[in-house]
């Protein structure tokens, strides 16, 4: 579905403290964009000073400047540039960091490395072609079915729908029965507001949206994974409340919270969450289930807001 497109223009910096890795990413990225690498922090920031780069991806642990930081000074003194971190570590521990530093994007360094993945957040990021899940389908991608939910109603028959479709091509739905419930559930009563405001409905009441307020939802799949979008039409959240609410659910801190349980359980027990921000807009919320277990394990962070 998604295609590699060769464009030079495009300038990427990689800045990791191990050589290994700096020459496997500069391997794999140098044959579609203009790659410069450096080993520390003050090695970026030097390279920085003499030319222009459209992203920065960064290792989290560092001598010197740790990867945090360098984003922020990055951020600070060339705030057109785009940034993500990138760990071998579990990223939940770096939650806090990432809402303190407003990091929104932290790749895995999987074992094997999960190119297919890196593909699709590094385009997303220097064009800023982030919505629909053609984008994060490989090129034997299928969409299956697009769908639009008008009511309370409507969403219950197509989640029904949805899980017998999985459970019927792939033998099984996972956990995508609650995430799908999760995700609906705060796009039908959360996204809508008054103009003061103040939420339009009352959570678990049965409702009929307005044509306004419509919720679309696409699947698809391709030979590693299926994917289903949720999007609706407000794009009233954003980046600072995620990373406040997943903090808040991985800590503990949360536990008694009613808002903010849904994109944690969605992050928790889907393989990949990618969220994508058009502000006042549009919101989309992308699912992602791998077939083998390969990629799983610690979770990545996708944030993305226009």
């Amino acid at each position: 579905m998604k295609e590699r497109h060769d464009d030079k223009s495009y300038r990427i910096l990689i800045v990791d403290d191990e050589k290994a890795i700096r020459l496997m990413l500069l391997d794999y990225l140098e044959n579609t964009y203009t790659i410069e690498t450096a080993e520390t922090g003050k090695a970026a920031l030097d390279i920085l000073e003499k030319q222009s780069f459209d992203l920065v991806i960064s290792d989290i642990n560092m001598p010197g400047i740790s990867g945090p930081q360098l984003l922020a000074e990055i951020r600070s003194r060339y705030p057109r540039t785009k940034t993500a971190l990138i760990t071998a570590y579990n990223i939940d521990e770096y939650i806090r960091t990432a809402k303190e530093y407003s990091i929104t994007n932290i790749i895995p360094k999987t074992v094997p490395f999960n190119f297919s993945e890196l593909d699709f957040i590094v385009r997303g990021l220097v064009t800023g072609e982030i919505f629909g899940i053609t984008r994060y389908l490989l090129e034997d991608g299928t969409i299956i079915e697009k769908h639009v939910i008008t009511s309370t109603a409507d969403a219950r028959r197509l989640q029904d729908h949805l899980i017998e479709l999985f459970q019927e091509k792939f033998g099984t739905a996972g956990d995508m029965k609650l995430i799908l419930d999760e995700i609906i559930t705060n796009a039908i009563y959360h996204a809508p507001v008054h103009e003061d405001g103040t939420e339009k409905y009352q959570e678990f009441s049965d409702i009929t949206l307005e044509p306004h307020e419509y919720i679309a939802i696409e699947w698809g799949y391709d030979s590693e994974k299926y994917a289903v979008s949720i999007t609706d039409s407000q794009g009233r959240l954003t980046k600072e409340t995620v990373l406040y609410k997943i903090e808040r659910q991985i800590t503990g801190e949360g536990l008694l919270d009613d808002s903010g349980r849904g994109i944690h359980m969605s992050r928790l027990f889907a393989d990949r969450m990618i969220i994508n921000i058009d502000p006042n807009k549009k919101t989309e919320v992308i699912l992602i289930n791998y077939f083998s277990n390969k990629y799983r394990g610690y979770k990545p962070l996708y944030i993305n807001e226009l």
